[in-house]
């Protein structure tokens, strides 16, 4: 191999080495990001950023299987989504103070998943196994999870010495057997409010990113302030 057949050897596989490299990083970043198994020992400035950085993963990716949900139903109307459902959890984030929004935040994590988790099954029996759709949701199933993990740390901090309430184990509001349509209105509407739900939870987290792990500074003292020490001490 002389020396021109050498530079177009490397020239012709630099490049998807350097892809390989560049997926397998990006891949355990995602992992490391969405790992549950950490336990809650890092620093408050880690946690509501990795929970930040989560959110708005979960966000952008929510808002594209909503799309592919509803290209994958036909001619299905999109003011369908928009139902009113009492049974959905809502996609509002309620509280006076920091700790309760983060705790409603919390809560209705743990309200969506087994709603996520009736869509995948009512999809799994109207799709093909190999659909992408299916995958996607079951995704989004695991990420609510690892969100949810990573507001129970968030919590932690804000109130340590707080027990965290849990939702029922076995929430009401999971519809009854479903034909069709209605599966595929349930479904739409799920997902449309889950998509609002996150741009809600991005918003909190940006908006106590700043704040909640700030330490109060020592007010340091000025000359007159120490003068005024020394006058008092000697009178």
């Amino acid at each position: 191999m002389n020396c021109h057949d050498r530079n177009m050897f490397w020239q012709g596989h630099r490049p998807q080495s350097t892809s390989k490299i560049f997926l397998s990083l990006v891949l355990l970043a995602i992992i490391a990001l969405v790992n549950t198994t950490v336990p809650c020992n890092q620093s408050c400035t880690k946690t509501i950023h990795k929970g930040v950085k989560l959110s708005k993963f979960m966000k952008r990716n929510t808002a594209e299987l909503l799309k592919a949900y509803q290209a994958s139903e036909g001619d299905f109307a999109k003011q369908f989504c928009k139902m009113q459902m009492d049974n959905v959890p809502s996609s509002s984030i309620s509280g006076e103070t920091s700790s309760d929004r983060m705790l409603n935040i919390y809560t209705r994590l743990k309200e969506f998943q087994p709603h996520i988790k009736k869509v995948l099954k009512q999809q799994t029996v109207l799709l093909p196994s190999q659909s992408s759709l299916l995958t996607s949701l079951d995704e989004t199933l695991q990420r609510a999870g690892h969100l949810a993990h990573r507001m129970n740390c968030i919590l932690q901090i804000l109130q340590p010495n707080i027990p965290i309430f849990e939702p029922a184990a076995s929430p009401t509001g999971i519809p009854l057997p479903q034909n069709v349509f209605q599966q595929k209105v349930y479904g739409c509407v799920v997902l449309t409010r889950l998509n609002k739900f996150l741009s809600g939870v991005v918003d909190e987290l940006r908006s106590f990113k700043g704040s909640m792990c700030v330490k109060k500074k020592k007010k340091k003292r000025n000359c007159g302030d120490v003068i005024q020490v020394v006058d008092n001490d000697l009178k």
